[in-house]
């Protein structure tokens, strides 16, 4: 396979490249369900180079109406970059909703932007996803399952899985069994961020290409050197996540939408449904109601478990609170390090910050202010009364 010092190399016309800068896109359509498109990649640092893993999935129409092209940029702001000629790909994938592949390049001097293009050949609608090339915390690893890499960031308990690395030295593995607390409301007195690195309640040592049946939930933090800030980690879940089924595990989202004395009675509830249900029929006064608050709600709650999982389950970060009481954000900006997501009924903005670390590279801690608690408060009734 042809080596990537080529990709960059083979440079299209640059007529042909994205001809805007980034600060200037939408790119709701990461977070939205009903995107005609779904696309995700993933980097990971092996020994001598980078390599990418994409996967594009479509809804309405199968894959080969789509073209995906690749294009890199120093800096969110820079009008036009340079657009990549198609790489070699490898373990490619295709069928009629689904296209998979993976290519690689030299590991970078310093931190870039590779930005990915996937445009509609017939309504010529694009979608663009971007993922920041760095050496600050590079993952090195990753897991499969039937013989498919995992790309979201949890493993399903007891379920058997095989262990990849970019080397051939056994890796250090650290359990967590902390579960994580929720966010705090955006009002309320800066997140503290979990340490740079926590003390593991236990931990072993695995191959590559060895199996790992992941059988305690928790956080499972893999790592050749447990001094380094390189690794890769997963939440261990159970089978039915990213939907919630038990009672027990759906009174934890409600904590955003309920008194304290709500929350205590659903706390009592002993796992008992007709108990829940009571709970939830006396916040929203209705039994109509109630059951289109539970539908709609929980929905919620497994979008934020999909799109922002983390270190903990997705609905406990900030983006993904500020996801369950808002919805998906008509507007989403981006710049070097932040997001900002704007909505327009509300005329409310949130700027979430990038705070990585080696249990997430991705994760984002939102800037509070005290002037939201307004307008939380305010969404927060409209959804007691199931209007979402």
């Amino acid at each position: 396979m042809k080596r990537l010092s080529f990709f960059f190399l083979l440079i299209l016309p640059l007529s042909m490249a994205f001809s805007q800068s980034l600060t200037s896109l939408n790119f709701r359509e990461w977070y939205n369900p009903d995107s005609e498109v779904q696309f995700s990649f993933q980097v990971v640092k092996e020994a001598t180079q980078i390599k990418v893993y994409y996967l594009l999935e479509t809804k309405q129409f199968t894959v080969d109406k789509y073209s995906l092209s690749w294009e890199k940029r120093d800096a969110f702001t820079q009008q036009q970059g340079t657009a990549l000629a198609k790489p070699d790909s490898t373990g490619s994938t295709t069928s009629d909703k689904l296209k998979s592949g993976a290519f690689t390049f030299e590991i970078p001097a310093k931190p870039w932007l590779l930005v990915a293009k996937i445009t509609n050949t017939e309504s010529k609608i694009s979608w663009t996803y971007v993922k920041l090339i760095e050496p600050k915390y590079p993952v090195n690893g990753w897991l499969e399952i039937n013989k498919q890499r995992v790309a979201q960031k949890y493993v399903i308990i007891n379920k058997e899985y095989t262990v990849q690395s970019a080397g051939s030295s056994s890796l250090f593995v650290s359990f967590y069994k902390a579960d994580f607390p929720a966010a705090s409301p955006p009002f309320a007195d800066p997140e503290n961020k979990p340490d740079r690195f926590m003390f593991y309640d236990s931990s072993f040592r695995v191959d590559p290409g060895a199996k790992f049946t992941p059988q305690k939930p928790g956080l499972y933090l893999f790592q050749r050197d447990t001094n380094a800030a390189e690794g890769f980690a997963f939440r261990c879940v159970n089978e039915i996540y990213p939907k919630f089924s038990k009672i027990s595990d759906l009174i934890g989202p409600m904590i955003f939408i309920t008194t304290q004395d709500e929350y205590t009675a659903l706390l009592n509830t002993q796992g008992e449904k007709a108990k829940f249900d009571k709970v939830i029929l006396d916040i929203t006064a209705d039994q109509d109601r109630a059951k289109n608050f539970i539908r709609n709600y929980f929905r919620r709650v497994e979008l934020a478990n999909i799109y922002f999982s983390s270190f903990k389950q997705g609905w406990k970060t900030d983006r993904g609170m500020i996801y369950l009481i808002f919805g998906v954000p008509d507007e989403v900006s981006m710049n070097d390090g932040t997001e900002i997501w704007f909505y327009k009924t509300t005329k409310q903005s949130f700027t979430f910050v990038k705070s990585g670390s080696v249990y997430d590279p991705e994760n984002y801690v939102l800037l509070r202010d005290k002037r939201f608690m307004e307008p939380w408060f305010s969404k927060v009734d409209l959804l007691r009364k199931s209007r979402f």
